[in-house]
């Protein structure tokens, strides 16, 4: 996906910081990954650690365009890898962080290359059995996911700002933060509507007391599955959208996964053995799930402005009539 926050980073640069990060090694290949909407991924292969493949992903360079919470969020997903590394959720090892800007303009680390395929891309390989097999596998891992727990609720960044004693306040911060960020692009949302919404479901927010660990972007687009088989998970990536607050809101952003949690009883059966508690959704955490669908439509409206024309007005259209739904569930 072409994205005006994309860093162009040149053969040249690359092979700079791979002798910088891995001296006496030579790249011999490179190949940009075009999967990914905001940042820039590379896949390199070369001698000696590269010779299997490795991943470099870049942040955008300085002065580019941005909304709020997403300042510094390569540093989140390697901050998220950090969290996770010694736990059964299946992430890529991080081999060299760079952030800097000393050889070139914008933060970057290099990664293990992921094997397998992405979901999204062989959905019609997977058959029923497998799909219930990678549901289960999932479930695992959602739960290993929020098992951990930060001291605090917002983004896991190193400005204090993001940061809060409540989920009620980090919450209507963060929605504060997009909607600001949608004004200030002349976007045509129901800002009154939205703010009233959040504020009307304060006490239900504030029914949760531990912050945990939500990927908050876990879709068919950021998870890996063998190729040959497509009934295992190889690989999650993307945790730059992590924050520290309700579980439930992962059970929201699952395109092309599933529609509604409540009714995958194979991923309900590995959170469980995880979890070590029953899977059970609530009336109020549906309420506060509908408040991050709301809160993620809003993001994707938002953040339009960076695509093409004609994408940008295609996609738009659809969160428009999505947003109004979900502003009449929460009535």
């Amino acid at each position: 996906m072409k994205s005006k926050t994309k860093f162009n980073v040149t053969d040249k640069m690359i092979k700079s910081i791979v002798s910088k990060h891995f001296p006496g090694e030579s790249v011999n290949s490179i190949e940009e990954l075009t999967e990914g909407m905001f940042n820039s991924a590379y896949a390199l292969w070369g001698t000696g650690i590269l010779k299997d493949g490795i991943v470099l992903k870049t942040s955008p360079a300085p002065g580019t365009e941005l909304l709020t919470y997403e300042q510094d969020i390569l540093r989140t997903e390697a901050k998220v890898y950090e969290l996770l590394k010694d736990s059964p959720v299946k992430i890529p090892k991080i081999l060299a962080c760079d952030f800097s800007h000393k050889e070139i303009p914008c933060d970057y680390f290099f990664m293990e290359h992921v094997k397998g395929i992405l979901w999204k891309n062989c959905l019609q390989r997977i058959s029923p059995e497998s799909r219930r097999q990678l549901m289960y596998e999932l479930g695992k891992s959602s739960a290993a996911v929020h098992s951990v727990k930060g001291s605090y609720f917002g983004y896991i960044k190193d400005d204090k700002k993001f940061r809060f004693s409540t989920w009620g306040d980090a919450f209507s911060s963060m929605i504060s933060d997009i909607l600001e960020d949608g004004r200030k692009r002349n976007c045509q949302l129901p800002y009154d509507e939205i703010r009233s919404a959040v504020a009307s479901c304060e006490n239900c927010l504030n029914e949760i007391k531990t912050p945990h660990l939500v990927d908050f972007d876990m879709w068919a687009g950021n998870i890996f599955i063998d190729e040959a088989t497509c009934s295992h998970i190889t690989g999650i990536i993307d945790f730059e959208r992590s924050f520290f607050g309700d579980p439930a809101a992962d059970f929201t952003s699952a395109m092309m996964l599933f529609d509604n949690v409540e009714d995958e009883p194979d991923f309900r059966k590995g959170y469980s053995e995880i979890s070590n508690v029953p899977f059970k959704i609530t009336d109020n955490d549906r309420i506060r799930m509908n408040l991050y669908r709301l809160y993620m439509a809003v993001i994707l409206f938002v953040e339009s402005y960076r695509y093409d024309e004609d994408y940008a007005e295609m996609i738009k259209g659809h969160l428009n009539k999505n947003i109004a739904h979900l502003l009449e569930e929460l009535k």
